[in-house]
C-alpha cells in the first residue's frame, strides 16, 4: 500500500489540533471552568495526542524529529500535573481527587491560582515547541518523494487518524 503524503500531513495537523485543545483545557481548568473527566487527561498516554502518538503515530516513528516529541510531551504532562496539584491538592487517591475536581465547586486560593498560571505559561511554551516540531515534520514529509516517504512511514498498521 502506498503512503499518501497529504494523508500523513493531515494526520500531523489533526494531532496538533488535538494537542492545542488539550492545552486550552488546561487554561480553562485554571480559570475555574468546569470540565468533564474526558477533557482532563492527567498522563501522557490518556490525552488524544498521546493516544495517537503511541498508536497510529508510531507509523511515523522513523521520521527525523518524531522521537524527540515524546520527551517534550512527557515534560508537558508533568507541568500539567503540577498545575492540578496547585488547584486541587495531591493526587494520592485518584477517586477523591476526581471527586474534588468534578464535585462541588472547589475554592482555590488566589496564590495557588497565580502559581498555576505561571506554570501554565511553561506549559504553553512546551506546547508551542511540540507544535513547531509537528510543523517541521510536515515540512520533512512534503519535501520527500513518494518512494522515500514510503521507506520512512511504516504501513503495517491501518489508518492515520485521530479518533
Amino acid at each position: 500500500k502506498t503512503v499518501d503524503k497529504h494523508d500523513v500531513v493531515d494526520t500531523l495537523r489533526s494531532a496538533a489540533l488535538a494537542h492545542k485543545k488539550w492545552t486550552a483545557n488546561a487554561l480553562a481548568l485554571i480559570e475555574g471552568v468546569p470540565l468533564d473527566k474526558a477533557q482532563v487527561p492527567v498522563n501522557s498516554t490518556e490525552c488524544e495526542f498521546g493516544k495517537w502518538y503511541y498508536s497510529d503515530g508510531q507509523n511515523l516513528r522513523d521520521l527525523p524529529g518524531f522521537k524527540e516529541i515524546e520527551e517534550m510531551h512527557d515534560g508537558l504532562h508533568k507541568t500539567y500535573m503540577e498545575i492540578f496539584v496547585l488547584l486541587f491538592g495531591e493526587v494520592e487517591n485518584k477517586t477523591s481527587f476526581f471527586g474534588r475536581l468534578f464535585g462541588r465547586s472547589h475554592k482555590v486560593a488566589n496564590a495557588n491560582r497565580e502559581a498555576a498560571m505561571k506554570k501554565y505559561h511553561i506549559l504553553e511554551n512546551r506546547s508551542d515547541t511540540i507544535i513547531k516540531q509537528l510543523v517541521q515534520l510536515e515540512r520533512v514529509v512534503m519535501a520527500m518523494g513518494d518512494e522515500q516517504l514510503h521507506r520512512y512511514v511504516l504501513t503495517e498498521q491501518p489508518a492515520f487518524h485521530i479518533h
